[in-house]
C-alpha cells in the first residue's frame, strides 16, 4: 500500500488516490464546499482500505450503511451530515463511472438535522454608537461610514461591499446592482436617500482619485481597493471597542452581524419571506428560517403558560 500526500491522517493505495483526484476535479466544485468533499472521499476510501477492500469490486450497500454508521458513533452530528451529503455525491459519480453496481441514493436520502448555534443582532443603540463615533470629516471617516451604512440598511456582506464598483451604482434609478460573491446570483437593490447620500459623499470629496473600479479604497498610497474583506470586519470591530463594547472571540457580534439584524426585522416586519429573501439576496425563501429563530420578542408570545397545569409522579 502507498500513502497519500503528507500532512493526510488517512491512509490508502494508488486506486484510490486516482479516483480521488478524478472526483475532486469531476465538477466545478466551489471552493467553500471541496475542502469537505476531499475530506469525506479520504475518510471513505481509507476506511475501505482498512476494512479489506482495496479496490471497490465487493463495496455495495452494506460496507456504505457499515461506513456511515461507523461515523455516526464517533462524530458531531454536523459532520455525520457532511459525510452523508458528500458520500452520496461521491457514490454517485462512481456509479456512473461503473464502479459502483448503485448510485445509493435512496439508502443516503436520510436526513441529517444539523445543530445550528443562532449568532446575535447588533441593538440599535450599538449601531448608533459607532455611527455616531465616524469622523465624517475625514477621507477615511466618509469611508468607513458609506461602507457601514451599505450593512446597516441593505445588510450586504463585507465582500460585497468591498467588491462593490462605480458602475454598480445606478444613481438615475436609484439601485444598486451587483453579483453577489457567495452564490453568484445578481442583487438589486434600492439605492436609499441615506445609503446614496454617504457614498455620494465618499466618492466625491473622500476617495483618492483612481482608475481601480472598487468603490473602497484604502486611504493611504498606493490607493488600492482591500484585499480581504476581513479589514472591514476589523475596522468595525475598532470602532466597537472605542464605542465601549468589547468583542469576545467568536461571540457572533462582529460585522456579520449587522445582516442579521437587517434579516431579523426584515421578518419581523410584515414583508412576506419570499420579498425578505430577495432583498437579502438569498435564493430560497427557506433560508430566512434562521432569522426568525432571532425574533425572540414574537417568539416569547407563541410559548404556552404551564402556570395552571399541575406537575406530578404517575403512579
Amino acid at each position: 500500500m502507498t500513502f497519500p500526500k503528507r500532512g493526510s491522517r488517512y491512509q490508502f493505495n494508488d486506486f484510490y488516490e486516482k479516483l480521488l483526484a478524478e472526483f475532486s476535479t469531476s465538477e466545478n466544485f466551489h471552493k467553500n464546499t471541496l475542502g469537505d468533499i476531499v475530506w469525506v472521499a479520504r475518510k471513505f476510501f481509507a476506511w475501505l482500505c482498512e476494512n479489506g477492500h482495496p479496490d471497490l469490486a465487493n463495496v455495495g450497500a452494506d460496507e456504505i450503511q457499515n461506513f456511515v454508521i461507523e461515523c455516526s458513533n464517533t462524530m458531531k452530528i454536523n459532520s455525520v451530515h457532511n459525510v452523508k451529503l458528500y458520500l452520496r455525491k461521491l457514490c454517485a459519480y462512481l456509479h456512473s463511472r461503473g464502479l459502483l453496481p448503485n448510485s445509493y441514493v435512496s439508502l443516503l436520502g436520510f436526513r441529517v438535522s444539523r445543530q445550528a448555534r443562532q449568532f446575535p443582532t447588533t441593538p440599535p443603540e450599538e449601531i448608533e454608537a459607532v455611527l455616531n463615533l465616524i469622523d465624517r470629516d475625514t477621507p477615511k471617516g466618509k469611508r468607513d461610514y458609506a461602507m457601514f451604512m451599505l450593512a446597516v440598511v441593505t445588510g450586504l456582506r463585507a465582500v460585497d461591499i468591498m467588491r462593490l464598483k462605480l458602475t454598480d451604482i445606478d444613481w438615475r434609478k436609484g439601485e444598486i446592482n451587483l453579483i453577489q460573491s457567495k452564490t453568484g446570483q445578481n442583487l438589486q437593490l434600492p439605492l436609499t436617500a441615506d445609503i446614496g447620500e454617504a457614498l455620494q459623499d465618499y466618492i466625491l470629496n473622500g476617495r483618492q482619485h483612481s482608475l481601480e473600479p472598487q468603490i473602497f479604497l484604502w486611504c493611504k498610497p498606493p490607493y488600492r481597493p482591500f484585499a480581504d474583506a476581513v479589514a472591514i470586519g476589523d475596522a468595525y470591530d475598532e470602532y466597537r471597542r472605542m464605542a465601549g463594547y468589547e468583542r469576545e472571540a467568536f461571540d457572533g457580534k462582529g460585522f456579520h452581524s449587522l445582516r442579521r439584524t437587517v434579516g431579523t426585522s426584515l421578518v419581523t416586519s410584515d414583508i412576506p419571506l419570499a420579498d425578505a429573501a430577495q432583498l437579502l439576496g438569498k435564493i430560497r425563501p427557506e433560508s430566512m428560517k434562521k432569522y426568525i429563530a432571532l425574533d425572540v420578542a414574537h417568539l416569547k408570545e407563541c410559548a404556552l403558560n404551564l402556570a395552571d397545569i399541575e406537575t406530578g409522579v404517575m403512579s
